[in-house]
């Protein structure tokens, strides 16, 4: 993280009581001190203020970042967040949360990476929590790095789950609590450009992929349930129906809606959806693709 003030040189720096720089004022005698007809509470709020306003989040990605999301799990918890929230603070300095309360974790995607961050200080700086880097894939000699597209967190108990996919055609289930991946989801012969987690139950995630087909997952067992044949771009659960149906974004502009097959056992093997059996809400509305990742 770098912290930038770009009307002060480092020789115009003094530390203030929370750790952070600011500029300092000097008097009209050439000494060096805090303007005596500013209260010192208000000095250091406007300090504090216009550092905020520049402060700088560094990845280290060494890329373009292709998503950000906040574990945001309104089902599990209700504690009020963002501008709601009135924070009540520990002994240690620590934030006093609901135990099912994870909406301070930040995940992104970006290049052969994904990094976590703690968003405990609502803005002010976020503090690296985990990282996770994907090896090189290909013969030795001319390896080269999967880029991730996308992410989204699942819920689980105890725990906080990322989900991640991009170019490798796996789909990455990452352990904030174990610090570790719990598994890899294969099925996918083409790069995954969305996944999306079910709003109702916390193991299935439903996937989009560049190969023509949209996968719904078991993300505990590894087993792939569903599949829905259509080359989707991004996809969304509908919020109205509880995850029995969920939407399609095409390459072409075409938006979709698809029926989730009611079972009461999970399907030893995967059960197939045509296209003629969704719905088509719009075509030709958007003038190019809807979505992440580029057609091909």
């Amino acid at each position: 993280m770098n912290e930038t003030n770009d009307h002060a040189s480092p020789s115009e720096l003094v530390s203030t009581p929370a750790g952070t720089t600011a500029p300092i004022s000097t008097s009209t005698s050439g000494g060096v001190g805090l303007s005596a007809s500013v209260d010192a509470i208000e000095q250091l709020e406007r300090i504090f203020k216009n550092l905020r306003l520049r402060r700088i989040v560094k990845e280290n990605h060494s890329s373009e970042i292709n998503q950000l999301a906040f574990c945001l799990n309104q089902r599990h918890n209700r504690t009020p967040f963002g501008l709601d929230q009135v924070k009540v603070f520990e002994k240690r300095g620590a934030v006093k949360r609901d135990p099912m309360d994870n909406s301070n974790i930040l995940g992104t995607t970006g290049g052969p990476q994904a990094n976590i961050y703690d968003n405990e200080h609502c803005g002010d700086h976020l503090d690296i929590m985990s990282h996770f880097l994907l090896d090189p894939v290909g013969e030795e000699g001319a390896e080269d790095l999967p880029e991730m597209l996308t992410c989204c967190w699942v819920h689980q108990p105890q725990d906080a789950i990322l989900v991640t996919a991009g170019t490798d055609k796996m789909i990455h289930v990452l352990s904030l609590a174990r610090s570790k991946e719990l598994i890899r989801l294969s099925g996918h012969n083409h790069t995954i450009t969305d996944i999306q987690a079910h709003p109702t139950k916390d193991e299935y995630l439903l996937s989009a992929s560049k190969d023509g087909t949209v996968r719904m997952w078991n993300i505990l067992t590894g087993k792939c349930l569903l599949i829905f044949e259509y080359k989707a771009s991004v996809v969304c659960f509908n919020p109205n129906t509880q995850g029995r149906t969920f939407l399609t974004g095409s390459y072409n502009g075409e938006i979709r809606e698809w029926d989730v097959p009611d079972f009461d056992l999970e399907p030893e093997e995967p059960i197939v959806v045509l296209a003629n059996d969704s719905r088509v809400l719009q075509s030709s509305l958007h003038s190019a693709r809807i979505g992440n990742g580029g057609e091909e």
